[in-house]
């Protein structure tokens, strides 16, 4: 019987795809629920109401996940540590998608939103799981892997499943609703992954288990996420990262269609495009070199490049154009530069982070990569929006913005979040901050029979 395990130094390649298969169901469901929106509107006409409750994604994210992914570095069962928490949200979140578009009010339709924002920050030890199944040296060629399917399901996504929502079927006396079918589609990828981890999938535990430590609840949690001192470079690292993503958010498409005048299909065609274009050459390309490069250099060329390539683009749009309008063609060109050089860095990114954590302390450097990410986003997002509504301000007349001036804002962020880099990369250089994910990962002896004991194994 097949058995997907953790802590082998080198696994089967069809394990990482049934690995990846897994977390393009649980990415699937994502897509899924973004038609909350639309369910909310249903029984709730405030925009702000409705903004608040989804916001409250943040707000779980700090004190629902983080707990979990700190304690699971803590605990042992004899289910694992990071899968009692994963099984346990994917069945909960199951169903709550099976009763959502049945509720038939707002306060148990707002109920059942809770209870999936609880349930989904739960199951974040879920990354952590697979980083663990999957040893550092195949994790680069494993994340172009998860890239390419992750361009696949999103082509996927917006062609069948996000315009479906208010679509009706009638067949053999029964009457179905676009937006049923599309939680329960969602229903479906969860219990097909929870039997695939439950079936297929063990931890094997650790030959040094820490012990059982829940000394200061909540609180305590965070204090120890933050006074790991090993982790300080890592959580540089990210901050940086976010930095440099940072994107125009909600604001791209008021660009695309109010600033220069594109429909939507318009939108649809350039994403489209980019994205077969992806599919096709530019990540299978980059999935060759990611276990060939060093990770750092390799993360450092997407970081340069796309800085290049934005200003680049903002200098021809703004002083080459004579309308100052790209046309579908350029932007076509200019997106897809920008995105060969984005996948160096895209790519790279999640294993060269997990190679400076420590395998014991994987849950809670999570919690507090997730911590870190949320904060700089929360203020990267609202920054874009104040630049765009001051610039617009002083250089428009009252009532027009300029959308496009917010590539001012990225550009600068990307500068911010380069000099952080080069800071982390000199600290490497110098041997200040240690690649210990990578150092440190003592496997559990790879002769041993998939689903030995531990005891067993030792003695082996």
């Amino acid at each position: 019987m097949l058995l997907i395990e953790t802590q082998h130094k080198r696994i089967p390649w069809r394990w990482v795809l049934l690995l990846i298969l897994m977390s393009q169901s649980r990415i699937l469901v994502m897509f899924a629920v973004g038609s909350m929106t639309f369910t909310m509107r249903k029984f709730i006409e405030s925009p702000l109401i409705i903004n608040s409750v989804a916001s409250l994604d943040i707000v779980f994210n700090l004190l629902v996940a983080a707990p979990c992914l700190y304690y699971s570095d803590r605990i042992w069962t004899r289910f694992g540590r990071r899968l009692p928490f994963v099984v346990t949200s994917f069945v909960i979140l199951g169903v709550v998608l099976l009763l959502l578009p049945l509720a038939g009010s707002a306060v148990p339709m707002a109920v059942l939103v809770v209870l999936y924002l609880i349930f989904w920050d739960v199951g974040s030890t879920y990354d952590t799981l697979i980083m663990e199944i999957i040893p550092p040296e195949q994790r680069g060629r494993a994340a172009a892997i998860q890239a390419w399917f992750l361009n696949a399901i999103i082509m996927l996504s917006a062609v069948v499943i996000s315009g479906r929502f208010d679509d009706v079927a009638h067949s053999a006396g029964f009457t179905l609703r676009g937006e049923e079918l599309i939680y329960w589609w969602g229903a479906t990828c969860l219990f097909f992954c929870t039997l695939m981890l439950v079936l297929f999938v063990r931890e094997r535990r650790p030959v040094d288990p820490p012990p059982a430590d829940f000394g200061g609840g909540v609180k305590g949690a965070f204090t120890n996420i933050f006074s790991e001192k090993t982790l300080w470079p890592v959580y540089l690292l990210v901050f940086s990262t976010v930095l440099m993503q940072t994107g125009l958010g909600a604001i791209d498409p008021l660009l695309m269609t109010e600033q220069w005048g594109y429909s939507k299909q318009d939108m649809g065609t350039n994403v489209f495009v980019g994205g077969m274009i992806n599919l096709v050459l530019v990540i299978p390309l980059i999935g060759i070199l990611t276990d060939k490069m060093d990770r750092l250099k390799m993360f450092s060329i997407g970081v340069v490049g796309t800085i290049i390539v934005q200003i680049t683009y903002y200098v021809f749009v703004q002083f080459v154009l004579p309308d100052r309008r790209p046309s579908i063609a350029q932007m076509i060109i200019f997106g897809q530069t920008l995105s060969i050089v984005g996948q160096f860095s895209g790519i790279a990114m999640q294993p060269l982070i997990y190679e400076y954590i420590p395998r014991d302390k994987m849950g809670t450097a999570q919690a507090g990569l997730n911590f870190v990410r949320s904060v700089t986003r929360l203020l990267t997002l609202n920054g874009i929006g104040l630049w765009v509504t001051t610039y617009s301000r002083w250089f428009l007349p009252e009532g027009r913005y300029d959308y496009f001036s917010g590539y001012l804002f990225m550009i600068l962020m990307n500068v911010i979040g380069c000099a952080f880099l080069v800071y982390f990369a000199l600290k490497v250089r110098c041997g200040q901050i240690l690649p210990l994910g990578r150092t440190g990962f003592h496997p559990v002896e790879d002769n041993a029979s998939p689903g030995t004991p531990p005891a067993v194994r030792s003695q082996s």
